[in-house]
């Protein structure tokens, strides 16, 4: 009988013990799926795959659903650059790209090591790379960014500055205007989400710089001149190396509130301001600050800490009174434009307002997020218009100020004030297969401007019929003589005035280019 008991506790002993290894198996087995299926669960998924050309990089940007862990390096023959993300997939598609002008030639994934992916990005040549993440933010998501340099620029803030040009004694004032935002940077969003600042600052740019290129006296740069990003610390870098005379920041606004509208003009606080003279004399033997602006420039490195800041201060000072002048000059020149939201130029803390040598303003140009003022923002006419009253506002400050040695100083202190002429507007002469809504839109403006402007009751027209075409009255400055200087040569007075040589011959009764220092020429219009 014990032997029988022993025998059945024996063999219920090794299926319990079965039992145990079977439930240990499946606990096993479980943990390793639920580990399986939280690895998925929680992997970084590329949902979008974007690229840019700027001047002088390209930069790739990808959009994920959460942040990621990345390692990137270069291989050479062919060259390409390796990008490893940790525990990610891609779902975006990686071709249809534009690589035009760009050193990429093509982009391609794999999955790398069970969990995760491994993106080959090929060259045509050598590049300096760049990365970094950036967390989601409002309307963007995490992001990995990769700017490849061409070779031969570095991706360093400071570049070495050039030395001064020779300094002529008519020399034209120099705009620099920086469209805000740009390339994977969309800026505010419209009300309809789909209206972008970075398009609409970037036209309103555009006009502002057509505007004063035709203008005798100005010269305008672009800091931004595509959809492409470009480095907050680089944009007043850009202008300080054009050596210009004003720094314009153009953007658009967005709210909580449908109801905000209207033009707000910043410039730099002065409690920022003494912040930022801190940190270039902390930085100083590590930047490529300049002071004194075209006439001569004073480099900080060799100078004392507080000689230094005393020098930042007054050149800072300067910036600002000089920043809020020219603020106030807009905005005046924009009251009859648009709804100005403050009267005054307000003070902000904003990077690219920073310069102590350049005057800087920032000019929201209205609100994304109200749906009429956002409508009018993304129209071609009512950008033309708020350009003409940004222009107008620039000239008239620098004819009331002007820069020493500029053709803008030599026209004030011989007295020829500038005139008014319609920049943006014309007439029309009907031609056949004309009609009214075409010949608006050729122009950029709407149909029903152009019906108020001719008082047209309604959108009949005919061969042969003038119409106006309307704009906004600018002060153009364009003088009516010039006193020859020493070293100046008549294609050269020509090409200041944007006049022809044979219009310039003509009017003064020159029978060859020959001129002589002293001599007044009569300025024919352009």
């Amino acid at each position: 009988m014990n032997g029988f008991v022993s025998c059945i506790r024996a063999r219920l002993n090794s299926g319990y013990s079965f039992f145990k290894e079977g439930i240990a198996r499946g606990l096993v087995i479980a943990a390793l799926l639920m580990s399986v299926a939280s690895s998925a669960l929680f992997a970084a998924e590329v949902e979008e795959v974007r690229l840019w050309r700027a001047p002088d990089y390209t930069r790739i940007v990808f959009d994920l659903d959460r942040q990621v862990q990345y390692s990137l390096f270069t291989l050479e023959n062919p060259h390409r650059i390796v990008v490893d993300l940790s525990g990610s997939t891609v779902r975006a598609s990686l071709s249809g790209f534009d690589f035009k002008n760009s050193p990429v030639t093509g982009i391609r994934s794999a999955p790398r090591n069970a969990n995760d992916v491994r993106v080959v990005i090929d060259l045509s040549g050598q590049v300096n790379p760049s990365s970094f993440t950036l967390a989601a933010n409002g309307e963007l998501k995490n992001r990995l960014v990769i700017d490849l340099y061409d070779i031969g620029r570095a991706p360093a803030i400071a570049e070495s500055i050039p030395a001064p040009a020779t300094v002529n004694s008519q020399r034209d004032i120099i705009v620099a205007i920086d469209a805000g935002h740009g390339g994977e940077d969309p800026g505010a969003i419209g009300y309809d989400r789909k209206i972008r600042e970075k398009d609409v600052v970037l036209s309103i740019s555009r006009a502002i710089y057509e505007r004063l290129l035709a203008m005798p006296g100005y010269r305008p740069v672009l800091v931004r001149d595509g959809d492409y990003s470009v480095q907050l610390q680089r944009r007043p870098q850009i202008a300080r190396q054009n050596r210009a005379d004003i720094f314009l920041s153009i953007h658009a606004d967005s709210f909580s509130s449908t109801r905000a509208e209207g033009v707000t003009v910043y410039a730099l606080s002065e409690r920022i301001a003494e912040d930022e003279n801190s940190r270039r004399v902390a930085e100083k033997e590590n930047s490529a600050d300049l002071l004194g602006g075209v006439a001569g420039d004073t480099s900080l490195h060799n100078i004392e800490d507080d000689l230094a800041r005393t020098l930042l201060d007054l050149s800072m000072a300067w910036s600002i009174e000089q920043s809020s002048t020219a603020g106030s000059y807009i905005l005046n020149s924009l009251r009859g434009v648009a709804t100005l939201r403050r009267d005054k130029t307000q003070q902000g803390n904003l990077w690219v307002l920073r310069s102590p040598d350049i005057p800087s303003v920032l000019i929201e140009t209205g609100y994304l997020s109200n749906p009429n003022e956002a409508r009018q923002l993304n129209t071609s006419s009512y950008q033309r218009r708020l350009a003409d009253g940004i222009v107008q506002g620039v000239m008239r400050y620098f004819y009331d100020r002007p820069p020493e040695d500029t053709l803008i100083a030599w026209q004030k202190e011989n007295n020829i004030k500038p005139s008014l002429e319609l920049l943006a507007g014309g007439s029309y002469v009907v031609k056949r297969g004309d009609n009214l809504s075409e010949i608006a839109q050729r122009h950029g403006i709407s149909t029903q401007e152009l019906r108020a402007q001719n008082n047209l009751k309604n959108d009949v027209i005919r061969i042969g019929q003038k119409l106006s075409i309307p704009g906004m009255a600018i002060a153009s400055a364009v003088p009516t003589e010039h006193k020859i200087v020493r070293g100046e040569t008549l294609s050269g007075i020509a090409e200041r005035y944007r006049v022809s040589m044979s219009s310039l011959r003509a009017t003064n009764n020159l029978r060859n280019d020959v001129i002589k220092v002293g001599q007044v020429l009569k300025i024919p219009a352009p």
